[in-house]
Parts: structure tokens; sequence; C-alpha cells
């Protein structure tokens, strides 16, 4: 079994090749040719911290993947990465363990963001000038860039309960040629962005109905174990259309399932992420949406298997330049 390193990893990860192979997976899994085990979760509530262990197979896949992740936010102050964790990759038709991605929790950050990029230039909706990023951690930095990415869009405001921490991360962003700013409400946010991203820890709703608009786009990542919440339920009930990345994970443990809990919505006012990207129809402007994304095991096993494939015919990027 070939053991590769986050600096491997890193040379090897072509991202346009990983968007690709992710948007696939999601189309893949909702036409029923994924299967995903059940995802487990382990608390550590006394440090605010938990570990991810999700593992898919795909038809026409020769390979199949497990991922555990773990995610420490206090780690920061320690001088630890808040993030970690492994993928491996084995052979479908055999079992046998092919390659341990060592990748320190990198491919879970980019596959989450890419998701939410895809999600973002799905429902983007016309002369949309203004992402708008809740968070200031990994994802939320990760979020703007790939969202800006996928949907062309080059200005970002930025809203952190910490607002030195928003401030920060709009200069970090500037740095990389996007317009990137702070506001100091989340309520002007929402306002002033067409699509809003959704990357923290909340256990608590921080979108409310006092900032809803009758066309608000909203993404959200932060829902992906139980207990955590970013939207209100009386928003999530009151939205036009709304997109889980799996309605059985949504439902269990997303941004969805408070609102399913408290009878608001059902399965059928739900549709798929991966049936939306299959159907080109446009969303109607005058429409509110709302995307779930709690993490698919198939976009692991995408990710690391782009990885994977280039690792085995030693195809590094160009000049062995990390991709992200």
């Amino acid at each position: 079994m070939k053991i590769v390193t986050l600096s491997e990893i890193r040379a090897h990860l072509d991202l346009d090749l990983a968007i690709k192979a992710i948007v696939d997976g999601f189309t893949a899994y909702s036409a029923g040719k994924v299967t995903l085990a059940a995802v487990g979760h382990l608390p550590f509530p006394t440090f605010e911290g938990d570990c991810h262990i999700k593992a898919a197979s795909m038809v026409g896949i020769d390979v199949f993947a497990v991922k555990l992740a773990t995610g420490f936010p206090h780690n920061g102050a320690r001088g630890l990465p808040t993030s970690n964790g492994l993928m491996m990759i084995l052979d479908a038709t055999t079992g046998a363990p092919l390659c341990l991605l060592l990748d320190e929790g990198h491919l879970t950050d980019i596959r989450t963001a890419i998701a939410g990029g895809v999600a973002a230039k799905r429902i983007l909706p016309r002369g949309a000038d203004t992402l708008g990023i809740v968070g200031t951690g990994i994802q939320g930095r990760l979020q703007a860039e790939l969202a800006a990415r996928a949907t062309g869009i080059r200005r970002i405001a930025i809203w952190g309960r910490r607002g030195e921490r928003a401030d920060a991360l709009a200069a970090e962003l500037r740095a990389t040629g996007l317009d990137a700013f702070a506001v100091p409400a989340l309520d002007q946010l929402c306002a002033v962005s067409q699509v809003v991203i959704t990357a923290t820890l909340s256990r608590a709703p921080l979108i409310t109905e006092a900032m809803a608009t009758p066309r608000m786009r909203l993404v959200t990542v932060g829902a992906d174990a139980p207990g955590k919440q970013e939207v209100q339920s009386s928003v999530v009930a009151r939205m036009d259309i709304r997109v889980a990345d799996s309605i059985d994970q949504c439902f269990d443990h997303g941004e969805l399932g408070w609102a399913f809990r408290e009878g608001l919505i059902g399965r059928a006012d739900v549709v798929e992420l991966g049936a939306m990207l299959a159907n080109p129809n446009a969303i109607p402007d005058d429409s509110s949406v709302l995307v779930d994304l709690t993490g698919l095991g198939v976009q692991d096993l995408q990710i690391a298997n782009s990885v994977w494939q280039r690792l085995r015919i030693g195809v590094p990027t160009a000049a062995g330049k990390p991709a992200q």
C-alpha cells in the first residue's frame, strides 16, 4: 500500500478535475449509482471537537474510499491545525488497500468548498454581483475562493462573530485579487449579497426571519452533525426551493432536519443537488433557494480518486505546484 503525504497530495491535486469529479459524484448519487456507508460521528463536547467517518463506492469506479476527518476548533490557540484526517483508497474488486492519503484534512476542506462553489453557481441569480460569506475559519476562506472561482463574482462580503477576524479574512482575500470587505452586521450582509454561504459551527440560528429576503439564496455548510444549526427553521420553511446533497442525511443531521422534525417540511418539498445539477432548467429569478450541504462520502471518493489516478501515472500539477 502506498502512503502519500500532504505535500505529494497537493502536488497531484488538479482542482478542475476534482470539481468535475465531484459534480459527477453528486449526479451519480441522485441517480442511484452510489452506495454510502452510514455516517460515523464521534463528538468530543468538552473540546467542542468531533470526528466524522464516511465511506462510499460508485458504479463504474474500480476503487472505494474510507475517510476519517476531525475538527477541533480550539486547536488554533494551541498552535495546531483545527482540522485533520486521512483517506484510504481500496480496490473495489478485492477489498485490498491501495493507498493511504495523509491529507491532514486538506482534501475534506477542499471537497467541502468545491460543493459550496458548485451549489452557488447553480443557484446564482441573474445580475448577481456580491457573494456573502458567514464565518471566518478555514471554510470561510475556502468557500469564498471556490465560490468566486465557480461564479466569476469577485465582490465578497464577510461577516463573523469576531469583527477582527472578519477584517483579517477580508484582507487575506483581497491579497488574492478578490474585492472582499467585512460587514459589521449579519443583516447587512444578507441585504447586499445575492448568494449567502454559511460556514460556521453554530448551534443556534444565525439567519433569522428578520434577515430573510423574498429572493434569498442560501448555501448552508455548517450543519454537518447533530445539534448544529445556522438558519431558523421558519426561514427554511418559507423557501420556494429546498435542495439537499442527500435528503436522508440532511433530514437526519443537516439544516433541513430542524424544519423536518418540526413538521414544517417533508421529503416531497426537497430536491437533491445531483438531480438539480442534471437538470439544465433555470431557477426562476423571483424564487428563494436554500441548499443544505452535509457532505457526502462520494465527494471524498471522487476527490481522493482524482489524486490517486494522477499518483498512479505520476502526473503532478504544472511544475509540481499545488493546485490549491
